[in-house]
């Protein structure tokens, strides 16, 4: 098992994935359907604000995390322990706080936004929604960081796997059976509060630990060398919300959401093919092997630019036409936008490409020297969304995120020849240069000789099979000519997942 760690994480990290994609289909298109486009955007909108609370985190899991590898390593339990009973008292203060701001956010809402809803349901609707960020706060997160820094990630996935089929049978009896949005919200979160209890079932039969240790103060004082990170990751998945409540209308937000839970779901797809490896990072940088380090860090290129590379071109093609599709018979708003999808899907390929250098940055604890360019792609991003949202609408939001990523890549490729000098920044732009030409050759290929036309759902799902095919074919052929080493780490990686 231990062997075989690294591969199962991969696996089932892909499989939640995948049953969070189809949940995340399901769900959405059944609000639209029953409630309407409002009440979705209402809801997305909400949801967003509540994710403000994870500014207070102020990056403490990324500290906790990076301070895990090496007494995890080591197998210093005490050490472990210290570290995980502080994370969990501030965990739980966060906890604390957030009760009395998702009530301050029920209460201001309806009044800075003209929702169209009546002030207590959308005070209602706020508490619910914040039940399950409550949840993760004060029960979660601690046991999960965890068990993803001692290379478990299979465990959380089971459990979140289970719970989210269980979530799509039981919102779909809700919707059909008593269609309300806040009775389904409240039977969803009742259903997610038995992933803590499963998870502390895990971790008292299979770890050493003394909750009992003093707290490790010094760890309060470094998650603050993570804020910014936290922040610029607040900012990449909030703000583009945010900014079309206060400036534009619900309905936007609802297009917005639509097509960003496409993306989302997709990259979350890439991170569960990465998640395998990111502890494989920090444990190689723990033991200070260099030539190892290397290896990982190829072998994780590897894998990003060409998951990326397929995946996202694919979705540049296909996404428009898929969503065209999901709100097929909802006529209340204009879900067709083209441009904006391909420039969102460009946005986070950005950002995922520059996952094995955050990554290690992120191990070798060097959350204070990224702090200011985290800010500086935050910045950013907000600014060119609010100077472009009102001209360009949905686009000069996709714009401004994209200018931010762009950014920050930059700045990690750089940084990576900071933490280990010997590797020389034109490794990875050669790659990129590689990975764009042979994903512009794929689009080509498919756009002139296989256009979509006369959308169903069987054209759709035709031509993704023709298009994957092709993409399948160009980058097989660019990983044999242009990839021979890293092909052969994948290979080894594939064979041992030591």
């Amino acid at each position: 098992m231990k062997r075989k760690g690294a591969l199962l994480n991969i696996l089932l990290s892909l499989l939640f994935q995948v049953v969070t994609i189809i949940s995340g289909l399901i769900i959405p298109r059944l609000i639209i359907s029953t409630f309407g486009s409002s009440v979705n955007g209402l809801a997305s909108s909400i949801g967003q604000f509540l994710n403000y609370i994870a500014l207070i985190e102020g990056g403490i899991t990324g500290v906790v995390s990076a301070n895990l590898y090496k007494p995890l390593v080591e197998k210093n339990w005490e050490k472990i322990s210290s570290v995980l009973v502080t994370a969990r008292a501030f965990y739980r203060k966060i906890g604390l706080l957030f009760i009395f701001y998702a009530i301050a956010v029920g209460l201001i809402y309806p009044c800075a936004v003209d929702t169209g809803f009546n002030s207590v349901y959308v005070l209602v609707l706020t508490c619910v929604l914040s039940i399950g960020l409550l949840l993760q706060y004060m029960f979660s997160l601690t046991m999960t960081t965890l068990l993803n820094a001692d290379k478990k990630v299979y465990v959380v996935s089971i459990v979140s796997i289970l719970l989210t089929i269980g979530n799509v049978i039981l919102v779909i009896i809700v919707v059909k059976f008593f269609p309300d949005i806040i009775l389904m919200k409240v039977a969803s979160a009742a259903l997610f509060a038995l992933k803590p209890l499963v998870l502390g079932i895990y971790i008292r039969q299979n770890y050493d630990l003394n909750w009992d240790v003093p707290k490790d103060n010094l760890l309060i004082k470094q998650r603050w060398n993570g804020f910014a990170i936290n922040f610029a990751f607040f900012i990449h998945s909030s703000t583009d919300i945010t900014i079309l409540t206060l400036m534009s209308d619900l309905k936007t937000v609802s297009v917005y959401s639509v097509y960003y839970l496409v993306v989302s779901k997709i990259s979350a797809l890439i991170h569960a093919i990465a998640s395998g490896i990111e502890p494989v990072i920090g444990q190689a940088y723990a033991r200070n092997d260099l030539n190892k380090l290397h290896q990982k860090m190829d072998l994780y290129e590897f894998i990003i630019f060409f998951s990326v590379g397929i995946i996202f071109s694919l979705m540049a093609l296909l996404i428009t036409p898929f969503v065209n599709l999901y709100t097929s018979g909802v006529s209340d708003t204009n879900y067709y936008q083209p441009v904006f999808g391909m420039i969102l899907v460009f946005s986070e390929a950005l950002y995922l490409l520059k996952y094995p250098h955050i990554t290690l940055a992120y191990a070798a604890n060097k959350f204070r020297e990224i702090t200011i360019p985290a800010y500086i792609e935050a910045v950013i991003n907000i600014v060119v969304s609010v100077a472009l949202v009102q001209s360009l609408g949905l686009v000069g939001i996709a714009i401004g995120t994209a200018s931010g990523m762009l950014y920050r890549m930059i700045f990690h490729i750089h940084f990576t020849s900071k933490i280990i000098p010997s590797r020389k920044q034109t490794i990875f732009y050669k790659k990129l240069l590689i990975i764009g030409s042979a994903s512009t050759l794929a689009i080509f290929v498919c756009v002139f000789l296989l256009p979509i036309q006369n959308i169903t759902v069987i054209t759709w799902l035709v031509r993704a099979v023709e298009y994957g095919i092709i993409f399948s074919i160009v980058y097989g052929l660019v990983a044999v000519i242009f990839f021979k080493r890293e092909l052969g780490f994948f290979v080894k990686y594939l064979k041992k997942c030591d």
